[in-house]
């Protein structure tokens, strides 16, 4: 029931919030993308990635004493994901180290960025690792709202 809740409370929030981000061509199809991601030459990567296409609420707050920033909600696209990390689409550059949650349909994840790369003006590829403690586990004050503050909550990831 309070999955159920949650979901139409998200389904409700991403309908309302307009998302900025410009696709840059090579994620025209990235809605179309399924399954594991090919492995690269070079790959080092200890786990596998598999593709989780869909947008989600990237809830950004001061978490870097030098990056001032507000709180906030803002849409954005994950592209994939595996047990360690996942990678996403956001509008706004974010910097190693900086803590964000990721609000997908079904749940919460807390994550640090660990890299960053600018595709086009309104489009920043954020690859982050999942926190495994948050210090301010809580349900949503006011998930309806996304001006309100809110604490937040790592889960398990998909959707």
């Amino acid at each position: 029931m309070l999955e159920t809740v949650y979901s139409q409370k998200m389904k409700l929030l991403l309908d309302r919030l307009r998302c900025r981000i410009q696709l840059p061509d090579q994620f025209a199809d990235l809605e179309n993308r399924r399954g594991v991601l090919p492995a690269q030459a070079l790959d080092m990567r200890r786990t596998t990635r598999l593709y989780c296409p869909g947008k989600l609420l990237i809830e950004s707050f001061a978490s870097l004493p030098s990056v001032p920033r507000n709180h906030q909600y803002v849409v954005g696209y994950s592209i994939d994901i595996s047990s360690s990390g996942i990678r996403f689409l956001h509008d706004t550059e974010l910097y190693p180290g900086e803590q964000v949650t990721l609000w997908t349909s079904a749940q919460q994840l807390t994550c640090t960025v660990v890299r960053c790369r600018r595709m086009n003006e309104l489009c920043f590829e954020i690859g982050a690792s999942f926190t495994e403690d948050d210090p301010t586990v809580d349900g949503p004050q006011d998930i309806e709202n996304p001006d309100q503050d809110q604490a937040h909550r790592g889960e398990d990831f998909m959707n």
